[in-house]
This record gives C-alpha cells, structure tokens and sequence, in this order.
C-alpha cells in the first residue's frame, strides 16, 4: 500500500511541474514567418526546456516563478505542416504547424459577425476549406487583471469552422493567401457592443502623450473600478476599461504578429477627436503586448447609420479622427466605407466590398502588392479664390464621379455659415467648388453627414474621405 502512495505523489508531482507551453499553442496553428518564433510557459522553476521546429531548436531555463521563453530563429513561409516540440521532464508536441502571417482581427459587432450571417454566407462557408488558413477564435472573457491564459485552439479552415469566424476576418484572409500564396493565421478578438478603453493596457494613458481629458477620463474609470465588487460593475463587461486586453490580448503576449486590424468604433462615436488620442494609446498597448514597435494598424471607418435622432456630424467628425490617427501614424492606414452601409442596419450584411478595399490596402503597405490606388484619397488643402473653393489631395489617383452624376454631398459657405448645396468640378485631381448662393465662400465641407454616400472616387472606386473645414485651409 505504501508503494501505491509514493507512486501516486511521484505523478501528481510529475503534473504538477509538466512542462506547459502558453495557451496559444496548439495543433493546426501558424507561427509568424520572417520573425523570432517566441515559444514561452511554464515547467518547474530551474528546469531546461527545450523548444524544436524545423531543424532548428532553442533551451531556456525557468524562473523562480516557474516561467520560461525560448526564442528560436525566423523560418520562411510553408504551407508544410510540421512538428513544434517543447520538451523537459516531460514533452509536448503539436502537429500540422504552419509558417506563415498572422493577423488580429480585433473590434465589436461588426468585426465578431460571423461569415454563415452575411450575404451568401451558406455559400461562402461551403467554400472555405482551404489549408493555407487557420482560425484562432478567442473566447468572451473580461478580467480586471493581465492573465495569462485563453481557453482557445487554433483550427482548420473548413465550413464548419469558418461559418462561425468572423466573416471580415475570414474573407481578408482568403484574400490575402489568394493574393500571396502565404499561409495566413487570423485571430479573432471581437465582442459585441465593446469600447475601445476595454482593449487598451491600463497603463497606457501613463505613456501616450494624450490630452489631460482623455488621460484622466481612463484613469478615472480605472479607479471607480478598483472601488467596486464585480457584482457592482456594469453588466456589458465589455465596456470597461482594460478589462478585454487583460483577459483576451495579454494572454497571447509575447507571440509575433503579422498585423492589426481594428473595426469597431460605434459605441465610441460621439467622441470626435478624442477617439484619435485613444487610438494611439490602443496602438501603444497592442504593439507592446506583441513586442512589435513598427505593427500595422489598418482601421475602417464607420460605415453610415442613422443613429436615431443624433445630430448627423456626429459620424463624420468620428470618422475625421479615425483617418487623423491613420495619417498621424506612419504604420497605419484606414479605408473609407461610404458606400458598405446599411442607414438602417448598424449590421450591413455584404462584407465584401469593405473587405476587399481592406485587404488591398494591407496587400499594398504590407506585401508591396498593387498600388497607391488601394489608399484613400484624402484633403489636404482647402483654399478660397474669390467665388470658389479649391481642394487638393493626396493619393488622388485620377478622380471622378463613381455613378456619371455631379458630385454629391458638397457643401458651401461664406462668413455667415448658412451651407449651401454646392457645385464641384474635377480638374487635374484637385476639386473645385462653387454655389451661386456663396459669393465669398470661406467655409466647405463634404460627405458632412452620417448617411452620406459619396460618389467622388478615384479610377479604381476607392471613395474621397469626407472632410470639412472652418479655416481657410487644413492640412494633415
């Protein structure tokens, strides 16, 4: 009988300091290419582990704390699935690993709905077998504290694995393995209904050099939180502050990344440009959690919605923020949607369009495929001249009417700033605009409404960024 017991406490010692590799790890996943491969976890304070892949192998010893990382070297792409083994006195060993790019693809709603709800998402998830893509769903999780663990396990791309994916997820990376031949990892952090506060790193605001109000608005929240039990708290978690990166991000730290991509923004958009400060301290903290100081940031600018009775400029001074943000930092670009809404369903069902404008711009500024096309064209300047305003742009790229009408959506005013609809003309890229009723104009603005869809564009139907202004010029 004694023999029975020291066996017994010899495995549960044996469990007890198995090696365990983080929870991001498992079968059928993809390790970023091009990049160090950061393999980390947990096994008996001082044990060696021992990390092998593709021929190559690297050993870390663990902590007092019983936490290791081993780093082993960059591999190339392969759509070869092969053995990641993480070994001490015991071994873990996961199969059909790719070497490839991983994206997040990060957001509320619009980024959670899943492919099998949009339109012809039967069809498109009866499609979507294709070995080359790999899903990592993050389950719905909130914690008031960085934890390192995610119940989640990366999957093969087939119907019923993609119909239940993000459909902005899965359709970008179908795009972007079609377009490049390299195996794609897509990571699907999204809750319905979230701020964006709730996925930035509490200590953000410490950092980024945001405004007093800003910085104090998170701090506050942050506090009045550490005051409260959690049956206190508001019921849709997703809404606090930190609590989504502590429980969803922080647990995939400190893997390498392909990229981000960032849809959400409806409950934050009565913000204006404090919503630009906030994406700064979102870049700041994803950035830093994936140990990646040069990560793209590709966001989408809301799509119209009514948005009940709320003024109509509302949405376009959110979206203003969105691209200053973008165009404020040299890894990020944004895409316009003007023409992907629903005015009556915050939920458009045909994803495509957006999505395709969103991987050409990611193909573009991060595989150097296709061209300047895939950006926005965006003001730059404004400048009265006598009766008219004239307005430039960058990325222009030949602009014209989309539908063969006049411009819509241009507005014009003088020192009064009675708006009046206005005329515009194309000419070598730059807009001129004029109204009869303005003699003196002094005051633009276009697309200056939240159901507005814009049919200035340019050759390849990438939509003009709305933009207004009450000076005499505006630069970016």
């Amino acid at each position: 009988m004694k023999s029975y017991h020291i066996l017994f406490l010899l495995a549960v010692n044996c469990m007890l300091h198995a090696v365990t590799p983080g929870s991001v790890f498992s079968d059928n996943m993809v390790i970023q290419r091009d990049a160090p491969v950061r393999v980390w976890g947990t096994a008996a304070p001082g044990e060696t582990v021992t990390v092998t892949f593709r021929g190559a192998s690297a050993s870390a010893v663990a902590d007092r704390n019983g936490r290791w990382l081993a780093a082993l070297p960059a591999f190339p792409a392969s759509d070869r699935g092969a053995a990641l083994k993480i070994s001490g006195r015991t071994t873990v060993t996961y199969d059909n690993v790719l070497t490839g790019d991983i994206w997040l693809c990060a957001g509320q709603s619009n980024m959670q709905f899943e492919l099998s709800r949009v339109k012809n998402g039967a069809k498109l998830a009866a499609e979507s077998t294709n070995n080359k893509i790999r899903l990592l769903q993050i389950p719905l999780a909130w914690n008031r504290n960085p934890v390192n663990h995610t119940d989640a396990k990366w999957q093969e791309c087939m119907p019923e694995t993609a119909g239940n994916f993000s459909a902005v997820g899965y359709l970008f990376g179908r795009r972007i393995a079609d377009q490049t031949g390299i195996p794609v990892g897509l990571i699907n952090i999204s809750w319905g209904g979230c701020r964006i506060e709730a996925m930035i790193d509490e200590n953000a605001w410490k950092t980024v050099p945001v405004s007093p109000k800003v910085a104090d608005g998170f701090r506050r929240e942050l506090a009045d939180m550490d005051m409260k039990d959690d049956n206190e708290l508001r019921e849709d978690k997703q809404r606090l502050a930190s609590v989504l990166y502590n429980a969803m991000v922080y647990p995939l730290s400190p893997m390498s990344v392909k990229g981000m991509l960032w849809y959400q923004g409806e409950d934050n958009h009565t913000e204006g440009m404090e919503y630009a400060e906030k994406l700064q301290m979102l870049a700041y903290s994803w950035r830093k959690c994936f140990q990646q100081e040069s990560m793209p940031v590709y966001i989408v600018q809301l799509p119209p919605f009514g948005y009940g009775e709320e003024p109509p400029f509302f949405l376009p001074r959110f979206r203003m923020a969105q691209q200053m943000f973008a165009q404020s930092d040299p890894y990020s670009g944004f895409i316009v949607t003007t023409d992907c809404g629903d005015p009556n369903d915050i939920h458009p069902v045909d994803k495509i369009p957006l999505v395709h404008r969103l991987a050409d711009l990611a193909l573009y500024k991060s595989y150097g495929i296709g061209n300047s096309e895939a950006l926005a064209p965006a003001c730059t300047k404004i400048e009265f001249k006598r009766d008219q305003a004239v307005v430039s742009f960058m990325n222009a790229n030949g602009l014209r009417s989309r539908d063969g009408n006049a411009i819509s959506h241009l507005e014009i005013a003088g020192a009064d700033k009675i708006f009046h609809r206005a005329n515009g003309i194309i000419c070598n890229d730059r807009l001129l605009v004029s109204s009869p009723l303005v003699k003196a104009p002094a005051y633009l603005r276009f697309g200056w409404h939240k159901t507005a869809n814009l049919n200035l564009v340019n050759r390849s139907g990438n939509p003009v960024a709305p933009f207004s202004s009450c000076n005499h010029s505006i630069s970016f």
